[in-house]
């Protein structure tokens, strides 16, 4: 029976945002960020073949953040039961009427009220619980334009770009949203949102598909656009996002860090301005070390 090397520590909330910046800027990374209840301290953890690799990517990682903590600690797991380690730091996320429970607890989580969005998910560590900030954020504003548009909203386009596991798009279908579009370049992350339609049977089916930022926006006009991807995505297919827009459409854009605010609301006004997109409002707001931006065109 094969088995993986865990290393994992708590580390101080300064660090988490420099780490994540880090993480992002690597190809695939064996390490991760999570932390079990909102306010909690973070773990810093990473899973290895063996104990050299564990020694080799612990090492890199010090000499880019010596000040991690000094210990760290080793567990040999099992290879069934690492996959699944990922479990103890997903838990049942609400917000207004919108519930997200992972699959493992749809039996002994408390059902919901008659009448709420419930969304079934279990995507492993690799494509999104929907436990994440960035993904909270981008669900919020989902709740907003609901709020703010009333049940004329339900009959709006609506685009999930950089899907992931497809909790967004998920949380629209509960919510009676009825045009929605969703897609990611992976195309292991839309077998993950093939394989969440299936324990949902109960939401209308969403049009999941394998493609880039310009060819899952080309051609498109969404009245709500999300799009939880990280800032150094967003900045180069900017215009894409915008020319993907309909008149007077609101865009969530979310993934970005708190220290990248500034750079990402300067580059997309000035990219609305060059393409003659007039903005009525833009806002933003902050979870954790993570913030969102939503941009609303003039009609």
């Amino acid at each position: 029976m094969s088995t993986q090397i865990e290393l994992r520590t708590e580390i101080p909330n300064a660090l988490t945002e420099p780490l994540e910046s880090w993480f992002f800027e690597l190809d695939l990374s064996p390490w991760g960020l999570m932390q079990k209840e909102q306010g909690d301290p973070y773990h810093l953890f990473g899973y290895f073949p063996d104990d050299q690799a564990a020694d080799a990517a612990l090492a890199e990682l010090r000499a880019a953040f010596p000040e991690l903590p000094e210990t760290f600690e080793r567990t040999e797991i099992v290879d069934e039961h690492w996959q699944t380690a990922y479990k103890e730091f997903v838990k049942p996320w609400q917000d207004r009427s919108l519930h997200w429970i992972p699959l493992w607890e749809r039996d002994t989580f408390p059902a919901p009220a008659e009448g709420t969005a419930t969304v079934y998910l279990d995507a492993g560590m690799a494509f999104g619980t929907g436990s994440h900030e960035t993904t909270r954020l981008c669900a919020r504003r989902l709740l907003d334009y609901l709020e703010t548009h009333g049940e004329v909203a339900k009959g709006k386009a609506v685009i999930d770009a950089g899907c992931g596991s497809g909790v967004l798009a998920f949380s629209a279908a509960a919510l009676g949203f009825s045009r929605i579009e969703a897609f990611d370049f992976d195309p292991e992350a839309i077998e993950v949102c093939h394989a969440n339609a299936g324990e949902n049977p109960h939401l209308p089916a969403v049009d999941f598909a394998v493609a880039d930022l310009e060819e899952g926006l080309g051609g498109r006009s969404a009245d709500l656009l999300l799009a939880n991807i990280q800032t150094d995505v967003l900045i180069p297919f900017a215009d894409a996002i915008i020319q993907a827009l309909a008149p007077g459409a609101t865009l969530a854009l979310s993934g970005i860090l708190a220290t990248e605010r500034e750079t990402v609301m300067e580059h997309f006004a000035l990219r609305c301005e060059a393409l003659g997109r007039a903005v009525a409002k833009t806002d933003s707001r902050t979870d954790g070390e993570w913030v969102d931006l939503q941009i609303v065109l003039a009609d």
